[in-house]
């Protein structure tokens, strides 16, 4: 037998999910506690010159945290439902806080349908990077990590291959 506390909360709640043991620890708990962990910002430190950030945004507040950020900026448009944006986003987060020159906002197309609408975003996750408010690449569908860091290190450098780069 495993014992949930060996293992780290982060892991106990990927077993406690698979294995269905809410009694012990659930999934709403697990979610939040994840949330919790990663650096969430709001809105109001975006777009002022610092990198490395990851923060939710809504269509409301995109023209300011994105396309009017002084730093280049990775747009995850994903859901709750979504199995591959669960996987991918831990790992986009984690890349752009390694690399600290880009941030990442994350867009719940759920409740953002006409930013959703607005990028043609027809396939779940779809990732675009922006710069000077202009989309300079895009992605569909879950990367390797070793892909996910190499596209942040081109959108910081700026050498992202012109157009999209979807798979």
């Amino acid at each position: 037998m495993i014992s949930l506390k060996a293992l780290g909360f982060r892991q106990a709640c990927g077993l406690a999910t698979r294995h269905r043991l809410q009694p012990m620890l659930s999934p709403a708990a697990c979610r939040r506690s994840t949330l919790q962990q990663q650096r969430v910002y709001s809105s109001d430190d975006q777009g002022k010159g610092l990198g490395g950030r990851v923060f939710e945004t809504t269509s409301t507040q995109f023209d300011k945290d994105v396309l009017d950020s002084d730093v280049p900026t990775i747009v995850d448009f994903y859901a709750e439902w979504c199995q591959p944006c669960k996987m991918l986003g831990p790992v986009l987060s984690a890349a752009v806080e390694k690399d600290g020159r880009v941030n990442l906002a994350k867009i719940n197309v759920d409740e953002n349908l006409d930013l959703a609408g607005d990028y043609k975003v027809s396939s779940l996750p779809t990732v675009m990077a922006f710069r000077d408010g202009e989309p300079v690449a895009a992605f569909i569908g879950m990367r390797p990590p070793a892909a996910v860091a190499t596209f942040v290190k081109d959108i910081a450098e700026g050498t992202e291959a012109s157009g999209n780069q979807q798979s």
